[in-house]
């Protein structure tokens, strides 16, 4: 285990900040390192060529991102200026009964939702996850609490159409009165 702080603190500095943090996002996440296996690794990095590149990492990282894909969306959307409230947003039915967990979530007026889930190809795509992923979808729905976006790979970036659509959703309300 002594190994993966120093391969770690070997990498960071090396890579961009976004792939960065998801590799350390992996790592905690999995419990291949603690919290303070990751102040080890920002030790290590300091002083390390390309250390000053790597001043934002920390900050972000964040284990409950489940994928690099997820990790990725969750730093366009702070990079974009839409950083969402919570990641992995459970939703029960007024019984308490679990619906549903969504990668992202954005509080709305009124309890409401604004969710994000983030569709990488390698499990969404097989058809029993297709099959799961409708059912669940509907009952988070169902609930008329949740707003949910589905996104891909192609619809990341800081300005792609992952960020914009959510700043229209986002966008406050106007409230039109009748003339």
């Amino acid at each position: 285990m002594a190994v993966l702080p120093w391969a770690l603190a070997q990498a960071v500095p090396e890579l961009q900040a976004r792939h960065a943090v998801a590799a350390l996002d992996d790592v905690l996440r999995r419990g291949l390192l603690s919290g303070e296996g990751l102040a080890e690794v920002r030790r290590l990095v300091a002083g390390r060529r390309g250390a000053a590149r790597t001043s934002g990492v920390w900050a972000m990282v964040d284990p409950r991102s489940e994928s690099p894909l997820e990790t990725f969306a969750r730093l366009d959307c702070v990079a974009g200026g839409v950083p969402p409230d919570e990641l992995q947003v459970v939703i029960r039915g007024e019984d308490g009964r679990f619906l549903g967990r969504a990668d992202l979530g954005w509080r709305r007026p009124g309890g409401r939702w604004l969710l994000a889930e983030i569709d990488g190809r390698e499990i969404h795509e097989a058809p029993e996850a297709l099959l799961r992923d409708r059912r669940r979808q509907n009952a988070l729905l169902s609930t008329d609490r949740v707003t949910l976006l589905r996104f891909t790979a192609a619809d990341l970036g800081a300005d792609g159409r992952m960020v914009r659509t959510l700043r229209a959703h986002l966008r406050p309300s106007r409230a039109v009165t009748p003339s």
